[in-house]
């Protein structure tokens, strides 16, 4: 069945039938005028032979009798040679036999063929062919009525072979088509070569079309003629060059999409429509944890299978809590011709950010108890004031003492929140003044050696044998962080405690230390010190006037400087926190 597919067969099947339809056309009709035009010469011929017979017999029935009659129409017919080709038959008016050339067994008889008849009946000539089954040959059978003085007196019969002219048509006949089978042959070759003159164009692009499906466009076809074809052949060419240039840039563009996936922060999976990975990018493998193809399973943590059936009518969001990861994950259907080809999941990681929300909203929790504990201790003090008499002095005295220290109390809460929000929004400082170290620490001596007498303390301060000891930093802030160490130190040390301020220079830094031998700090509670309003003993540090900031404010100061802190405690034996500066050796001395 494939080579009745082909092109060459189909054109050559056609070119054949079409020139096998005309010859026999032609044929059939050469045939036809041929054998008509020679059987109506002979016909013709035949019937001017038997009226001429019939004008020349027909005076002898008259005159003869019937003894004579034989001899002379024969001798009439005698005289003419041509007549002698057929035979010959007389018939008298009634239809009888009068004379015939074949013998005179029939003589007397009465001729009842058809010729015969429809003269006697109509009194016109009649022509007909018959085939004589006894010779095995067509005869021509003519038949004319003889007339004397206008009278109709009989009818003559002519009957002569016509075999040779069929013969003569048969071998015509057999030669034509012998001639058109050879014209056939010759037709079938041209046709070959012919179609394969006219497919070739097309073979070379159906090879040409069938390369560029495989995805090679750098080839191309060679025009062989200016025709229809040869157009074609442009065209294909035309065509690659533009795919190969499509696909290039298809190319580029997915090489840079992969790219961009590839290297962007948030993870990305790309599925099948029966849920099957297909790819993902190193941001998604590295959250999850996926190390090779055969751990693609961790992805079944997100639960993209019920996402799935919610995101074909539009893209499905959630949140996924994966150990203590939190992941934000969309999911989104890729349609190709209106039906569902696959889904994206796009993962990010929302973990830093809901820690910050949640840091944000206890921050903003903190701070409004902060403010409204103190506010409602001034508050309910100005509302006793209001019902005090003359005579209280000293009771006025002291609430007015009170509402003064909440009042300071909100003062430096406002002071450090002020400072860490500047700190967090990178406000600009100095940070690179150069500091004495022995100058700083002999100011802090002076602000809390007055403090210290009146608590009780013992104070000490250690600044460094050398004067020409300096740091890098902010002056202000070094003085914010010493004092807010040395204030919580004072404050949870008890009468006759130590409190005491040592430093260690080194060639690149200076550590400045801060002790004490007061309550101390529980081993559970050192990691959380430093965060914002973290207090280990929130009653006590409340009544101490303590803001919950001191701690992370000097660390934010302290890193701010590119310096560290870190701390040591034990309860009931005191807390020492150590401050790290950088050492300056070089800048101009700030004043």
């Amino acid at each position: 069945m494939v080579v009745w597919r082909s092109l060459r067969v189909k054109l050559v099947l056609v070119y054949t039938l079409l020139i096998l339809f005309a010859v026999e056309l032609i044929g059939a009709y050469f045939v036809r005028a041929l054998t008509t035009s020679l059987i109506h010469n002979q016909s013709e011929a035949a019937k001017s032979q038997a009226q001429l017979m019939a004008t020349l017999v027909g005076p002898q029935l008259e005159h003869a009798s019937k003894q004579q009659l034989s001899s002379a129409v024969t001798a009439v017919l005698q005289s003419v040679p041509q007549f002698l080709n057929g035979t010959v038959y007389l018939l008298n008016a009634d239809g009888y036999v009068l004379y015939t050339s074949a013998g005179g067994a029939l003589v007397g008889q009465k001729r009842t063929d058809s010729e015969a008849t429809q003269v006697l009946i109509h009194h016109q000539d009649t022509v007909a062919i018959r085939f004589d089954p006894v010779a095995s040959q067509h005869v021509l059978v003519v038949a004319v009525p003889m007339y004397q003085r206008a009278k109709f007196t009989g009818v003559l019969e002519y009957v002569t072979s016509i075999q040779p002219t069929y013969d003569t048509i048969r071998q015509v006949t057999s030669i034509f088509y012998t001639g058109s089978g050879f014209v056939l042959v010759l037709t079938i070759v041209l046709g070959i070569v012919l179609s394969r003159a006219l497919t070739r164009p097309v073979l070379e692009v159906t090879r040409q079309a069938r390369v560029m499906a495989a995805g090679d466009f750098s080839k191309r076809v060679t025009p062989s003629s200016n025709d229809e074809f040869g157009d074609l052949v442009v065209a294909i060419n035309h065509l690659a060059e533009e795919l190969d240039e499509a696909l290039s840039m298809n190319r580029s563009e997915q090489e840079r999409l992969r790219a961009i996936i590839t290297s962007m922060s948030d993870g990305v999976i790309v599925l099948d429509s029966k849920l099957d990975i297909l790819f993902m990018n190193h941001s998604a493998a590295q959250m999850l944890g996926i190390t090779s193809k055969e751990t693609w399973n961790k992805v079944d943590v997100l639960n993209l299978e019920e996402m799935a059936e919610e995101a074909l009518t539009g893209d499905c969001m959630r949140i996924r809590v994966v150990g203590e990861e939190i992941y934000h994950i969309t999911l989104t259907r890729v349609q190709r011709r209106e039906q569902t080809d696959g889904f994206v999941a796009v993962v990010r990681d929302v973990t830093e950010q809901e820690r910050l929300n949640q840091a944000r909203r206890e921050f903003v929790s903190n701070v409004s108890h902060e403010l409204r504990t103190p506010l409602t201790s001034v508050k309910s003090y100005i509302e006793a004031l209001r019902d005090l008499g003359d005579d209280e002095k000293d009771t006025r005295d002291n609430f007015l003492q009170v509402i003064a220290q909440e009042t300071d109390r909100m003062v430096r809460l406002t002071r450090d929140l002020l400072q860490l929000s500047g700190l967090d929004r990178g406000q600009t400082y100095n940070l690179h003044q150069s500091i004495g170290l022995t100058d700083l620490l002999l100011q802090v001596q002076q602000r809390f050696q007055l403090q210290a007498e009146r608590q009780g303390l013992e104070f000490s301060v250690v600044a460094p044998d050398d004067d020409d000891v300096f740091i890098v930093g902010n002056r202000d802030m070094v003085n914010r962080i010493l004092d807010n160490l040395l204030s919580n130190a004072m404050k949870y040390t008890p009468a006759k405690g130590h409190v005491s301020v040592s430093t260690r220079v080194f060639r690149d830094r200076v550590i400045v230390s801060v002790k004490d031998d007061g309550i101390g700090i529980p081993k559970d509670d050192l990691p959380r010190v430093f965060e914002r309003f973290y207090r280990v003993d929130k009653g006590r540090s409340r009544r101490l006037g303590g803001t919950g900031l001191g701690l992370a404010l000097a660390r934010e100061m302290v890193e701010r400087m590119d310096g560290t802190i870190a701390i040591t405690s034990e309860p009931e034996q005191g807390t020492q926190v150590s401050v790290t500066f950088v050492r300056d050796e070089g800048v101009e001395k700030a004043r």
